[in-house]
């Protein structure tokens, strides 16, 4: 492998159009993208991602940064399976599951049994969805998936339930606007329904 580092960052700074300070917020973060070759790992994971996501140059860079440890990822053991079961999962062609995985490139490092499997059931039931409005509801908000079901997704649905007086009502809420749920229970939902209801509301 190339012990000569300048290659290296001279060729993700030009691969991933990055400025000098965006180079450095990269190698800092991960610094074991510096541990890869150039041509048997990053030039090939790069164009790979470029090609199965149809993604353009900026889409890969704006991934990558937000993303680094993807570089580390194997594109036959872990970045092609788990894209395929998240596609078939949520039906989702090429292009979509590219929207999806460019807002949430780190859904790549999750765990289909024990993290990405559990969380879809989840939404899936307890909000009574189709497989098309489960598909809908994670291509609107990806973040929902990365979302701890115990400590946050079944808390923040029992909150509105209890909010609203109305199971059907909430779902509905949170099916139309499911940002909602990424509002903290504690510092945010709680001290609002607090202040409602001592302003008689």
């Amino acid at each position: 492998p190339d012990t000569n580092l300048a290659p290296k960052l001279d060729y993700l700074q030009s691969r991933l159009i990055l400025d000098d300070n965006s180079l450095r917020k990269l190698i800092l973060g991960t610094p074991i993208v510096l541990a890869r070759s150039i041509e048997d790992n990053m030039e090939v994971k790069l164009e790979w991602l470029q090609q199965r996501l149809q993604l353009d140059d900026a889409a890969v860079s704006k991934m990558v940064q937000k993303y680094p440890s993807i570089l580390g990822y194997s594109i036959n053991d872990n970045l092609e399976p788990k894209l395929e079961w998240i596609q078939q999962r949520l039906g989702l062609d090429d292009i979509a599951v590219g929207k999806v995985i460019q807002r949430l490139p780190s859904i790549l490092g999750s765990s289909i049994p024990n993290s990405l499997e559990p969380t879809l059931d989840w939404l899936q039931h307890r909000l009574s969805l189709t497989d098309g409005g489960l598909s809908r509801l994670i291509q609107s908000m990806p973040q929902l998936v990365s979302c701890n079901v115990d400590t946050n997704l079944e808390p923040t649905l029992n909150f509105y339930i209890h909010a609203l007086g109305d199971e059907g009502e909430a779902l509905a809420l949170v099916i139309r606007y499911p940002d909602m749920f990424g509002y903290s229970l504690e510092k945010r939902l709680k001290p609002r329904l607090e202040e409602a209801k001592s302003a008689g509301m």
